[in-house]
């Protein structure tokens, strides 16, 4: 299973995480996410006062120096022909760096791009702003007062233009028999490339 890279991406509260570590322990393959990188660079500069600040720290540079470090991550893979799993909710613009990327070091991308119904996104969400299972520094509890499902559904609901395949999961009421589908069609398309 050489030259394919999975990028689970989707909005924040589709179950990137769930189905992208899930998927890494299936396919014994590395596994990084966009908050796997962000939460050490929180515990060692400190927590974002707000999203959207001039502030040298504030969660949005935070943010993309996250994706930044994923994308060294991803070319270091690529470079050494190695098959990992990334989590990440990409916007439209980071397909230019994949493509470079992928155009660099050859691979077929698998998009597996998460999505939930509006009102369970908006459940997790009070979730994460209520509980303490997430990192501090992802701003759960200030993000949630800006909850807008609108504007969040068409930032996420398309694939990135990276070309391979996507296939779409409905986290919304995800069960064993769904993950065990999304494992049958990943076999599908690994199988359709090898003919």
């Amino acid at each position: 299973m050489r030259d394919f890279i999975f990028i689970v991406t989707g909005g924040p509260a589709t179950g990137k995480s769930t189905v992208g570590t899930r998927l890494a322990q299936s396919l014994e393959i590395p596994y990084f996410s966009k908050d796997g990188v962000k939460e050490p660079i929180f515990d060692d500069l400190g927590i974002p006062v707000a999203m959207e600040t001039d502030e040298p720290l504030s969660g949005r540079k935070m943010d993309n120096a996250a994706i930044t470090i994923l994308f060294y991550l991803i070319e270091m893979q690529l470079k050494s022909g190695c098959v990992c799993v990334i989590d990440c909710n990409f916007r439209a613009q980071h397909a230019e760096t994949l493509n470079a990327l992928l155009s660099q070091y050859p691979a077929t991308p698998v998009q597996i791009l998460c999505q939930a119904d509006g009102d369970e996104l908006a459940r997790r969400y009070r979730r994460r702003a209520e509980g303490d299972v997430r990192h501090r520094g992802h701003l759960d509890h200030t993000l949630s007062d800006e909850f807008d499902l609108e504007d969040l559904t068409q930032l996420y609901q398309s694939p990135l233009d990276i070309g391979g395949h996507v296939l779409t999961v409905d986290s919304t009421e995800f069960q064993e028999e769904d993950y065990q589908k999304l494992l049958q069609s990943i076999q599908q398309v690994l199988d359709d490339c090898d003919h």
